[in-house]
């Protein structure tokens, strides 16, 4: 693609608006510490396989503006963060997979691998999140919601992923 850099730069801020979407307005709220349980970071992950470093920025811009949206811009902070590692896994396991398998998979081992990973991100990083804004044993109450959220996310990236694939996504990237 002649224009790569601008293709990676729109394609970020697509990416950031679907995780705003997906994480602020489809979404179920768990009543504890204003609480929610969404699907956004299942677009994390894919942001971090088609954006590669790209989708960190995604993540945290979109991640932060869903709390906003919502109305918890208290968690904007530590969500841009969390939501920023959580990418990094699946940056690091596609750019592994591509070097070591010489092309591009959505869902592979090594990114199927880092959902359990990125779920033990969210659940630590906003247990420590919470722990601070308001205390351990207020934060230990919502890890089952992080648990179940991230498990969801992860299904939800499978088959989305497998539908990219199945449309030959990796057309349209530039790797």
């Amino acid at each position: 693609m002649k224009n790569s850099n601008l293709f990676k730069v729109c394609l970020t801020g697509l990416m950031a608006a679907l995780i705003a979407v997906f994480t602020a307005f489809i979404k179920i709220p768990t009543g504890i510490n204003n609480g929610y349980l969404h699907f956004g970071d299942s677009v994390i992950y894919l942001a971090g396989c088609i954006v590669g470093p790209f989708g960190i920025i995604s993540a945290a811009i979109g991640g932060a503006l869903a709390d906003i949206m919502a109305g918890v811009a208290v968690w904007a902070v530590p969500t841009a963060i969390i939501k920023a590692l959580n990418c990094l896994p699946f940056v690091l396991a596609t750019r592994y997979y591509i070097k070591k398998k010489g092309c591009f998979k959505i869902v592979n081992a090594y990114t199927v691998t880092m959902t359990v990973v990125s779920a033990l991100i969210t659940v630590f990083g906003y247990l420590l999140a919470e722990s601070l804004m308001y205390s351990f044993p207020t934060a230990l109450t919502s890890v089952p919601f992080s648990m179940v959220q991230a498990m969801g996310s992860g299904v939800i990236f499978v088959l989305m992923g497998k539908a990219l694939e199945k449309a030959k996504i990796e057309r349209f990237m530039g790797n």
